[in-house]
């Protein structure tokens, strides 16, 4: 998304001050059995000048060690394919539209013991949309140069109205995806269950509201236990406890301030497939510097 410097700098005055400030409770990773993270990041820079709007990553499973990379409005709709180290792999087409795509999940489906990805073209800036489309994709093997075939989930917010989200989490273990809106100044989160409908329109479901704005990007791990979403300035990390839901790990506080650099219009994140760690991204449109791929690692 393109932003006025007057926003910008007035989203990370009111997300330092207000939604990440001395409110939360201070917490002790080790008393309370949570990870700490390098303060200081690995960084890569991306071997060549593509995906220069990213605004999603997701891990690969066909691929070892490489991450799938989308990008916004106003570019070929397609997945770039990266390695953990930043070398550029390939483009696979994907032959439908990008309107606006803004998050990348990737893992279970449908189909036993296939590895899919799920492209969300959930953004809508303008507010003119009142309907939304989640592809669902088998993930590309070695060699594959298009994606032809594919599943859409198309769906809608209650009361049709429009609305602007860049996050989209998958949860492993129920296969539920879910759905955090952007501009809203304590954002929505929504679900769309298990499974998803492919012809109807599906009304996401609303779960609540939690206290955070400009919410870019996030993930849940591979195993159901830990999710991440970031702004444009933190990052928030929760372990889920026994029998508890996403919405109910996210309404409380989150457990950890993870680490961050900030980055310019930065909106992609992801654990690795072990979440021994997670991945960071941001746009680099007219930067004249190369592109960089942050990995925070667990301790």
């Amino acid at each position: 998304m393109k932003k006025t410097v007057l926003f910008f700098l007035l989203s990370v005055m009111l997300q330092s001050c207000f939604l990440f400030g001395d409110s939360v409770k201070p917490v002790d990773p080790v008393s309370d059995g949570l990870p700490t993270f390098n303060e200081s990041p690995s960084f890569f820079e991306l071997s060549q000048n593509s995906a220069q709007e990213a605004s999603g990553i997701a891990p690969s499973s066909n691929f070892k060690d490489h991450f799938w990379l989308i990008e916004d409005s106003g570019n070929e709709p397609g997945l770039h394919l990266i390695s953990s180290e930043g070398k550029y792999k390939s483009f696979v087409n994907f032959l439908g539209r990008n309107r606006d795509w803004e998050d990348i999940a990737a893992g279970v489906g449908p189909t036993a013991n296939e590895n899919y990805v799920y492209v969300a073209d959930i953004g809508d800036n303008n507010l003119k949309f009142n309907e939304y489309y989640i592809y669902r994709i088998p993930e590309p093997k070695e060699g594959q140069r298009d994606m032809p075939n594919f599943e859409t989930i198309k769906f809608h917010y209650p009361g049709n109205v429009p609305l602007n989200s860049e996050t989209l989490m998958l949860e492993p273990n129920s296969k539920d995806l879910y759905i955090i809106s952007k501009d809203d100044i304590n954002v929505k989160v929504y679900r769309l269950a298990y499974p998803q409908s492919l012809t109807a329109s599906t009304e996401a479901e609303f779960l609540g509201a939690i206290p955070y704005w400009l919410i870019t990007g996030g993930d849940i791990s591979a195993d159901g236990s830990e999710i991440l979403i970031k702004s444009y300035v933190s990052v928030l990390y929760w372990k889920l406890k026994p029998n508890e839901t996403i919405f109910q790990a996210l309404s409380r506080s989150r457990d950890i301030g993870a680490p961050y650099i900030q980055e310019g219009q930065g909106e992609a994140i992801c654990w690795d497939k072990a979440a021994k760690g997670y991945y960071t991204i941001g746009e680099n449109l007219g930067n004249s510097s190369a592109q960089k791929l942050y990995y925070y690692s667990k301790k």
